[in-house]
């Protein structure tokens, strides 16, 4: 006996994101057809965490097609945040500073369902580490400097060799499940 499904294609936006990402989300979702926009000409957003970055993203976006952006943060356990650490220092001397510190990676989705004007947000956490030194492609940003538990490498190098980390994974299932995917 054959059991048909049908998978239902939906059409979303990525909103300032990279290809990289996008083909990392593509393998987790396959039925999200995603295109990659640059974020609205003269965009800016003083929102230093994840949240409402990520949401001021979606909100700058007028396009009323589903659309979605992401924003991290990384925090210590102790739930500082070492985003001005960061800003203030090149990624070298952050990891030299902060090389092996337990850390938590802090991932919000903001996105907008087709039509619809309310925003919502996915939220998802890893735990793990700050990396010796930056590894993986420059476009992954924070990915380059975080090693997720029970890795030896950076979220960066897994995403950039094809692998997914579990709470990205489960961030996008969860993205796909919402917008009807």
């Amino acid at each position: 006996m054959w059991v048909v499904c049908y998978v239902r294609a939906v059409h979303v936006i990525f909103i300032d994101g990279n290809e990289l990402r996008a083909a990392e989300i593509r393998a987790i979702a396959p039925a999200l057809e995603l295109r990659v926009e640059p974020l609205q000409t003269g965009f800016a957003t003083a929102a230093p965490e994840p949240e409402h970055k990520a949401r001021d993203k979606v909100r700058a976006h007028v396009i009323a097609r589903a659309c979605f952006a992401e924003a991290v943060d990384l925090l210590t356990i102790e739930g500082k945040s070492l985003r001005l650490e960061l800003d203030s220092e090149n990624e070298r001397r952050f990891c030299k500073w902060w090389r092996e510190t337990p850390a938590e990676m802090q991932l919000r989705v903001a996105y907008r369902r087709e039509g619809a004007d309310a925003i919502e947000i996915i939220a998802a956490a890893c735990r793990g580490r700050i990396a010796d030194k930056p590894a993986g492609p420059e476009q992954l940003g924070w990915d380059r400097l975080f090693v997720p538990d029970g890795e030896q490498r950076t979220l960066a190098e897994l995403t950039a060799d094809g692998d997914v980390v579990a709470f990205r994974r489960d961030a996008y299932e969860q993205l796909a499940r919402v917008l009807g995917a």
